[in-house]
């Protein structure tokens, strides 16, 4: 419940500084809401070579002096939507899930950010999560809120970075790296195939009342992306069974 908690601290804040739309949205998808992800991995022992940003990017942890070039306001969040994404990440970074990545230009600005977490962080994922992501497997590794630097947004900098992200997880010793993307946003899911990630699982979320159910169901292998298919069945996730 602790994720719930926090975010409705976040609407909170954005209510109170006049950003109302996007968070009473969001408020009315934990009343009642349905929606599904693909999970998808990457294999770290198939070589795969990522193309290159549109600028040189270089990758390294998250450190103490990239909070106030990421979120101090170096310009105004352009949309309500916009100011929930940085503070949830802010809210993220106070679970003590520390393995966050950053991507950076040659002048060490941050412009690109994710979590690469270990299965020695499954007890931590399940208070934060509520339950949004299985338990990690001792080979996995889980990408979670990749977050783009609006000023950076249109330089290729997603695919390149959240590959490079993903090859951090051999110091892990994991074979697997997992992420999940919602079935209705195409470019994310177009980034992670160009990060070398493929669909493996589908999960099903649904909200009532601020009560989460969350359902996972395994793909074939080879399973194609929604925009992969043809037109007429690219309105939806594939038809597999509920679990």
């Amino acid at each position: 419940m602790k994720s719930i908690f926090g975010r409705l601290q976040i609407i909170a804040e954005l209510l109170l500084k006049g950003q109302g739309s996007f968070p009473l949205k969001k408020l009315r998808r934990w009343i009642y809401w349905d929606t599904e992800a693909y999970g998808l991995r990457r294999d770290l022992s198939v070589p795969f070579e990522p193309a290159p940003a549109k600028i040189r990017l270089r990758i390294r942890p998250l450190q103490d002096s990239d909070l106030y070039k990421i979120f101090g306001h170096l310009a105004p969040p352009s949309s309500g939507e916009e100011a929930y994404q940085l503070y949830h990440r802010l809210n993220f970074l106070k679970s003590g899930i520390r393995t966050c990545y950053v991507a950076t230009t040659e002048d060490d600005q941050p412009c690109y950010m994710q979590w690469l977490i270990a299965a020695s962080e499954n007890e931590k994922m399940k208070k934060y999560f509520f339950g949004l992501h299985p338990p990690l497997a001792p080979d996995e590794a889980l990408m979670e809120d990749a977050y783009t630097v609006e000023s950076f947004r249109g330089q290729a900098i997603m695919p390149y970075a959240m590959a490079r992200i993903a090859e951090q997880g051999r110091e892990l010793g994991v074979r697997w790296v997992i992420t999940f993307v919602n079935h209705k946003n195409p470019a994310a899911m177009k980034g992670c195939k160009r990060a070398g990630f493929s669909p493996f699982m589908l999960r099903r979320e649904s909200w009532r009342l601020f009560r989460r159910r969350v359902d996972f169901t395994p793909l074939p292998d080879g399973t194609p992306y929604p925009f992969e298919l043809p037109a007429t069945a690219q309105s939806g996730a594939p038809a597999t069974s509920r679990t």
